[in-house]
């Protein structure tokens, strides 16, 4: 080797340390200083690649990744090349590359790691599991191993085991919130709060750690205890931020300036929070999803609407919706505060008529995402309530789990063209002024129903989500609903069973 050579790899070298140290300016100064004396300089390529995957330039990590393949077919190369992959959401080409480096190399940890979490996303847990733990059994120190092994029991719903691995991993901020998660879903409440308690004070700035605190105290039912960590739930990643040259407004009196509050989360996230408009003194503009803007303009007294995605008119400040309960101080507006168009509320009453007593029900939100775990049921768990004398089932249910309707064994009716139009809920909002009940489970129609301050019975799971709190049947949220418990994880027979003794009251 030359001794120009010589000094270009010492330099390069300098750049791992300045890496490592996480000094990324200066490390990627260097490394695209080497590239410029020897292009072909595959460590530099991809430790480029290894610097744009860690800022989130996925793309950009691809090409550098693919480029110092092409010049040194390194396993590690193609490891960092597959958790580019799965950064860009490719799973499917992140295990392709996985298998390619184990048909060399069978005995190569890293690789068994990243085919785990190809799996994994691809939501193949249980066989990710078995990677995983080929993984842990060649290279037992191998970094955050424990962690994926506790995230791929968790979508199996090994909980007792998932919180076992979560144990054995080092006590870092990730795998304590992993952890206290766990804790919080086996309904291991003081032992999440001990967690968490722990992990914040080792890591006090970490948003992922406030926003999850926050998530367990509005479980608990202790909402000023959750106020700031609620409002890491950006920063934490959790919910996609929106950024504005404008301040973010804290409460203060607007005076003359003009607000804008923006939607965030879901459909039934805003059905819910929208109460909060008409409290907001000043002058406002509200950001709602275009499908759901007829809907809401059926109150009156909420501000003047704007669909997401539209130019917007002059403002001076911006707030999310979600967080205006803390901002503002002043009571919400109790239910009914959403309201069904008359017309259609008159054409649906000749559509269904009088007889029977009429049950609307909806059992799926978006099955397969981890999120929505315990808010999706199988239609035929409703098989009790179909049982009682003079019960009418009628169909709320759009898109995924229609199919269901045709494998159970009793009889659910349906309504052709509810809602077919370009705007949300119209039509269900005007079928729900014309039944005696809903029974859902936690999904936008729960909300929708709560809204129009229809009779509502909501399914939840054994530890529900944050806003239906633990131990009551009732709603702070909406007077006219009643809410049904799992007192075992994952036991629907016994929730539809407490509906079917209630029905005749």
């Amino acid at each position: 080797m030359s001794k120009r050579s010589q000094q270009i790899d010492a330099y390069f070298r300098q750049g791992q340390q300045l890496h490592m140290a996480g000094r990324l300016a200066e490390a990627e100064q260097i490394y695209r200083q080497v590239l410029a004396a020897i292009p072909r300089h595959a460590e530099a390529l991809h430790a480029l690649g290894a610097l744009a995957l860690q800022s989130g330039q996925c793309a950009v990590a691809e090409m550098l990744l693919n480029q110092a393949i092409a010049l040194k077919p390194s396993a590690d190369f193609q490891i960092a090349l597959a958790n580019a992959l799965l950064a860009l959401n490719r799973p499917d080409d992140a295990a392709r590359m996985a298998r390619q480096i184990l048909h060399t190399r069978p005995q190569n940890a890293e690789a068994h790691q990243v085919q785990g979490h190809a799996l994994s996303d691809a939501g193949q847990p249980e066989q990710a599991l078995e990677a995983y733990r080929t993984a842990l059994r060649l290279k037992p120190n191998l970094p955050d191993i424990h962690n994926n092994l506790g995230l791929a029991l968790r979508q199996t719903n090994r909980l007792a085991e998932a919180e076992h691995e979560f144990r054995q991993a080092p006590a870092e901020p990730e795998a304590l919130v992993n952890l206290s998660s766990v804790q919080k879903e086996r309904g291991a409440f003081a032992d999440a709060e001990d967690t968490l308690r722990l992990a914040i004070r080792r890591a006090p700035e970490n948003s992922i750690l406030q926003y999850n605190w926050s998530l367990l105290m509005l479980l608990l039912g202790r909402t000023k205890e959750a106020r700031a960590g609620w409002e890491h739930r950006f920063r934490a990643g959790a919910i996609p931020a929106r950024a504005f040259p404008q301040p973010q407004w804290l409460g203060e009196p607007l005076a003359a300036r003009t607000l804008l509050v923006h939607a965030e989360q879901g459909l039934g996230d805003v059905i819910q929070f929208v109460r909060y408009l008409p409290a907001t003194q000043g002058k406002v503009i509200f950001e709602a999803p275009p499908h759901l803007i007829r809907l809401l303009s059926s109150n009156k007294a909420l501000p003047p609407m704007i669909p997401t995605g539209a130019p917007s008119p002059p403002f001076d400040a911006v707030i999310p919706l979600m967080s205006l309960p803390a901002r503002t101080n002043v009571p919400s507006v109790e239910p009914p505060y959403l309201f069904a168009e008359p017309d259609r509320v008159t054409a649906w009453k000749d559509r269904i008529g009088s007889d029977g007593f009429r049950i609307g029900i909806n059992w799926q939100g978006f099955p397969g995402r981890f999120e929505d775990k315990g808010r999706s049921l199988p239609l035929s768990v409703f098989a009790p309530l179909a049982s009682v004398p003079g019960v009418r089932l009628i169909s709320l249910q759009k898109g995924d789990g229609e199919d269901q309707l045709a494998a159970v064994g009793f009889h659910v009716e349906t309504l052709d063209g509810l809602d077919a139009g370009p705007d949300a809920f119209l039509d269900t909002a005007a079928v729900m002024a014309n039944l005696d009940l809903i029974v859902t489970s936690d999904t936008s129609i729960a909300h929708l129903a709560g809204a129009l301050g229809r009779p509502v019975w909501v399914a939840l799971r054994l530890v529900p989500d944050w806003r239906w709190m633990l131990g009551r049947s009732d709603s702070p949220w909406y007077p006219a609903m009643r809410l049904f418990r799992q007192t075992v994880d994952g036991d629907w027979e016994q929730v539809f069973a407490a509906m079917r003794g209630a029905l005749p009251q």
